[in-house]
């Protein structure tokens, strides 16, 4: 028997999760029992929250007869018909009573979760040890890669001399030298999964001795020869105008003429942008359009030489042309980014070495893993452990779904549909899919129908109404979206795009693979929407874009952005005039940068304090008590970090009203550095009592979040502040807080309010670019190119248009247009009541365009809605049409603002379980353990506190190793040299007391911010310098410090110990300190530095 596969198309306010959670009851209400054999797999970890919520209170609802889930146990009853009432009440009880008490068999989990699941099931088969650690931070362990790569290169290694090439390519196009950044951004390539498709294939190539060499030649003769053709034909048509006293004064124009065509070849310029215009089709038609008229006759010496040479010169150069800036244009594009690719194999090798090092198996490289098993299995094991358990899987989100993560779920379902009775649900809607750089393919729901034999039964529904918006609102994006796919549908075959080249950069055929212009209207046929019958007629949209009159024609220009901002402020408070509040009203947005000048702005300019919430507000650095801890790390690790010491002044000064509380800690900066990093943070906290300051006792979440982020760091690193200071400002300091309070206007990107839901909307700066100048993957498929199985190519309609990566322009174009369609239609559908659209005109290649060329005929099908008498009429407005188009402003609105809020609907969706919240002070309190034994900078020192006599030895051989390196160097730089000699005179002579080891253990110490400052080259340093002094007894003595660094204003007397500590040791640094005093230096301080613990000892002198 035939299982069923239902696919849900869900336009955007359908009721989809009401669709999956009412799905998911029938199956359990039907069989109490069968929740062990569902899985239900969502994108994020909030869906899946709100999907287990969403069923567990409905069914709670069903089960006690509660009037807000009458409508879910309708739809139920409507299933079932099969069950009487009573009978589904009474299974709704049991169902909810095992999904309580059988939690975890309760899978409604994230994609993430469930292949991790998969995985931990396959430990034995693929050889994973049961600690092992997943990783997240793709993009922090490529970097680490990367910088480990650059660290330990030697002068003979392939990877300097590759990286070399790529530095003098730099130079030579005027770009940075400075190339590290740039081969961190190229190298998370990595993580990508086209290139994870690719990546044996390339390696192979990698491997290679001498291929990319061989290869980039053979391409650079290629296109030289392509340039040769080019420069010979300028030459032939120069050379004969010479040889016949001729100049560009005697054609047509001179040299705006077909002078101009030659010179341009001359000068390296190809392009059919540079070179095709009206002159050079008029003068391939006729000899007559060279010359002037006057000259258009035999005799005349420019007439005769075009008829009897450069005509037919002109022919051979446009004939031979095309192929030629084909070849061209290919071999430039592929040359492009070869040095930076040949890169990406050894930043793969390193990361996966560095992964296996430490047990770790990154979270982005499941699925790949995943498949590669599937791929290598007749009949795959891989899901049989649970597609033999599951009958039933629900897919959420399936236009987010990549191509790996379906051919992995592909698999899985085609074994649950292999059961009988079995069922499996898809959900999503094409029209919402804008995560493609996040590798999701919309086209795999759009051509869902071709994924399965025809012995499959498929069932395809879509859901049709719209529960989210009012009226207006529903009825104005049905026109607009109708209109302005029909206007991208027809943009595509006015131009007549090519779909498929005989030699395409690409290897799948335009039909199948989404990329003709059928998809595009395919992929908006169901977005009509229907508006159940009880909503009245009302609603509002308003879209208001700017011309040209009075604002500069720069399109980033600060009169542009005022004007923007001020139309915001403006809307804001007349919402709020009307009666609106402030948090139901949402600001999106493209681009998170522009979220915070819009919030700099509106705090700036509003009359009146406007509350604002965003992801940026709810930020460890949004946290002045996590800052101040921060701020004493840095004072720490940087003691002549004048910035932050005057950050941690004025603090004190203005919440304790003492600096000299700044000034102590400071001067104690040597006994803080021996805390290890997670006891120093909570000595901060308690030292600076920032759990005592009343506005700063308030941010103990943050403060908890920043010891969470602290604990997770020092788990898979060390403990030196000035790395997770690093850390901190690369990463750390963005991360967020969970915040359920939204009491206040809220501003987001159009990504992040997808699946969100606001009564006002505001959309400003909707005239961002469509394309930008990225590299896009390609495959070529043309010899010699093939050679290479992957490129990165740049993303340009003028390079690569012409080229064989022209398919894959065209492809990667259509998607692009598809990707900023589903943007404006997230963007719009989020809005319940009002919907506000700004943004200034802008040609076709801004966002801007295609509302404008569709607002006429959203335009005459509301007027004809209002006319047909159906509804009340609507106020419908218009201004498009002015006679200066890029001048005027172009202005819609339809309907009236609707002030209403729809949070009393939003009862149903509440969890019943859920007890009524209420906020509870939290304090931080820091205090000393009971136990005594803490891993910290000593550890060392006690693991070494009772050695035998032979390891007391080792210890004094090595100490007087130390002891003799000590002597020779004067900053950190002199170690590594000093090493070699030390080993050429034989002091270094076994594995046990070898280069490598002395070497890693003194950078360890040499590493400690006050050690590190010894070494610096900032002193001026006397090793083992005597002394001379007269005893009581008038007889000379000598001593002899080992370090003494001089500075400006003090003096620093250093003693290195290799053993316990002794208290004499202290007086014997007071007299090398004594006899400095003496000699006339006013400030000398001294230090014990026992250097196996890594431990300093500040020692005063008394008075």
């Amino acid at each position: 028997m035939n299982s069923q596969l239902t696919v849900y198309k869900a336009s955007a306010g359908s009721g989809k999760t009401f669709t999956l959670a009412k799905e998911y009851m029938v199956l359990v209400i039907q069989d109490p029992s069968s929740y062990r054999n569902i899985l239900a797999v969502t994108f994020t970890n909030k869906a899946t929250e709100e999907m287990k919520n969403r069923i567990l209170s409905k069914l709670y609802g069903i089960a006690n007869r509660l009037d807000d889930s009458r409508d879910y146990l309708e739809q139920i009853k409507g299933v079932l018909s099969q069950m009487s009432e009573e009978q589904i009440i009474e299974n709704a009880g049991i169902a909810l009573k095992n999904l309580i008490h059988n939690y975890n068999y309760f899978r409604v989990e994230t994609i993430d979760t469930f292949f991790q699941s998969v995985l931990r099931n396959l430990a034995r088969e693929l050889d994973l040890t049961a600690n092992l650690r997943i990783g997240l931070n793709d993009v922090q362990i490529e970097e680490q890669a990367v910088d480990e790569l650059i660290e330990e290169l030697q002068m003979t290694d392939k990877l300097l001399f590759w990286i070399m090439d790529y530095i003098k390519e730099n130079i030579a196009d005027d770009k940075n030298w400075n190339v590290i950044s740039q081969i961190k951004a190229f190298g998370r390539n990595i993580f990508k999964d086209f290139y994870k498709d690719h990546a044996d294939a390339l390696n192979n190539c990698i491997e290679k001795d001498g291929f990319f060499e061989a290869f980039s030649s053979k391409l650079r003769k290629k296109q030289a020869e392509a340039k040769e053709h080019f420069d010979q034909i300028a030459a032939t048509f120069f050379d004969a105008l010479d040889e016949n006293g001729l100049s560009a004064d005697d054609f047509q124009n001179k040299t705006r003429g077909i002078w101009s065509y030659f010179s341009k070849l001359k000068n390296g310029k190809f392009n059919d942008d540079d070179l095709q215009n009206a002159t050079l089709v008029k003068c391939l038609d006729s000899e007559e359009s060279w010359v002037k008229k006057s000259d258009a006759q035999a005799g005349k010496p420019a007439y005769d030489l075009v008829v009897s040479q450069l005509f037919q010169l002109l022919h051979y150069s446009e004939t031979s042309r095309p192929k030629l800036l084909r070849i061209y244009k290919s071999c430039d594009l592929t040359l492009r980014h070869l040095n930076q690719l040949r890169l990406l194999g050894s930043i793969e090798k390193r990361v996966r070495e560095m992964n296996r090092d430490a047990n770790r198996f990154l979270l982005s490289d499941t699925q790949t893993l995943l498949h590669s098993l599937i791929q290598d299995e007749d009949s795959p094991f891989i899901f049989e452990k649970i597609g033999s358990q599951l009958e039933h899987v629900m897919i959420d989100e399936f236009q987010d779904t990549s191509t790996v993560q379906w051919k992995n779920f592909k698999v899985l379902l085609q074994e649950t549909m292999s059961h009988q009775n079995a069922g499996n649900l898809i959900v999503g809607d094409v029209k919402q899919s804008i995560y493609r750089w996040r590798s999701g393919d919309w086209r795999l729901l759009n051509n869902i129908e071709s994924e399965f034999p025809s012995n499959y039964t498929i069932q395809i529904e879509s859901l049709s109404h719209n529960y989210r918006s009012d009226r207006n609102i529903v009825d104005f994006n049905n026109a607009f979206f109708e209109a302005a796919a029909e206007k991208e549908y027809q943009a595509i075959t006015d131009k007549d795009l090519p779909h498929t080249f005989s030699d395409s950069g690409s290897d799948s055929d335009s039909d199948s693979d989404g990329s003709s212009a059928a998809q595009l209207k395919k992929a908006y046929s169901d977005v009509r929407q229907r508006v159940p019958q009880k909503k009245p007629a009302c609603g509002y949209v308003r879209i208001n874009l700017l011309g040209q009159k009075g604002i500069k024609e720069d399109e980033n220009s600060e009169n542009y952005q005022d004007k923007m901002m001020g139309m915001i402020l403006d809307t804001i408070n007349e919402l709020v005039e009307a009666g609106v509040k402030y948090k139901n009203i949402a600001i999106l947005v493209r681009s998170n940068k522009t979220i915070q000048n819009i919030a700099d702005y509106l705090m700036a300019n509003s009359a009146t304090p406007l509350p604002l919430v965003s992801d940026e507000a709810f930020r460890l650095d949004a946290s002045q008590a996590v800052n101040v801890m921060v701020t004493a790390l840095r004072c720490l690790a940087h003691p002549n970090d004048d910035i932050a010491k005057a950050g941690l002044m004025k603090f004190c000064m203005k919440y304790l009203e003492n600096k000299q509380i700044a000034e102590k800690f400071l001067e104690e900066r040597e006994l803080y550095l021996q805390k290890p990093l997670l006891d120093l943070t909570e000595s901060l906290y308690t030292y600076f009592k920032l759990g005592e300051i009343e506005t700063l006792s308030q941010q103990s979440s943050y403060v908890s979040a920043f010891y969470d982020q602290l604990a997770s760091y020092l788990s898979d690193n060390g403990g030196d502040i000035d790395d997770f200071l690093n850390e901190w400002d690369e990463n750390i300091h963005s991360k967020s807080i969970h915040s359920d309070k939204a009491d206040g206007i809220r501003l987001l990107s159009i990504h992040k309010s997808k699946g969100l839901e606001f009564d006002n909307v505001i959309m400003p700066f909707c005239d961002w670019a469509l394309e930008k100048t990225d590299t896009i993957w390609c495959t070529p498929q043309v010899a010699p190119f093939n050679e290479l199985p992957l490129v990165p190519v740049d993303f340009s309609a003028k390079k690569m248009v012409g080229s064989i990566y022209e398919k894959d322009y065209y492809q990667e174009h259509l998607q692009n247009m598809v990707d900023n369609l589903n943007l404006l239609y997230v963007g719009f559908t989020r809005a319940g009541k009002n919907l506000f659209v700004y943004g200034k005109r802008g040609a076709a290649t801004q966002r801007s365009f295609i509302i404008e060329d569709s607002l006429e005929a959203v335009y005459n099908t509301l007027n004809a809605q209002n006319a047909s008498g159906q509804y009340e009429e609507q106020t419908l407005e218009f201004q498009g049409n002015g006679t200066d188009k890029k001048a005027d402003d172009v202005y819609f609105e339809y309907g009236e603002i609707d002030a209403s809020s729809k949070e009393e609907e939003f009862a149903e969706n509440k969890n019943v379980f859920m007890q009524k919240s209420a906020d509870l002070p939290i304090r931080i309190k820091v205090k000393s353990d009971l136990y005594s034994f803490k891993p910290s900078l000593q550890s060392e020192f006690f693991m070494h506190g009772d050695e035998s006599e032979e390891q007391q030895k080792f210890y004094i051989k090595i100490g007087t190793v130390l002891h003799e390196l000590f002597s020779k160097i004067k900053t950190k730089d002199d170690v590594e040299s000093v090493l070699k000699q030390l080993e050429l005179d034989g002091v270094l002579y076994d594995e046990n007391i070898s280069k490598e080891k002395i070497e890693k253990m003194l950078r360890a110490r040499l590493n400690s911010p006050l050690v590190s400052e010894w070494f610096s080259d900032k002193w001026k340093v006397l090793n083992e310098t005597s002394i001379l002094y007269l005893d009581k007894d008038g007889k000379v003595g000598q001593d002899r410090p080992d370090r003494v660094l001089v500075g400006e204003n003090e003096i620093i007397v250093i003693d290195f110990k290799f053993g316990k500590p002794h208290a004499e040791y202290h007086d014997q640094v007071r007299q090398y300190m004594s006899q400095l005093k003496g000699m006339g230096y006013s400030c000398v301080k001294g230090y014990l530095w026992y250097v196996y613990p890594n431990k300093v000892e500040n020692v005063v002198l008394e008075d």
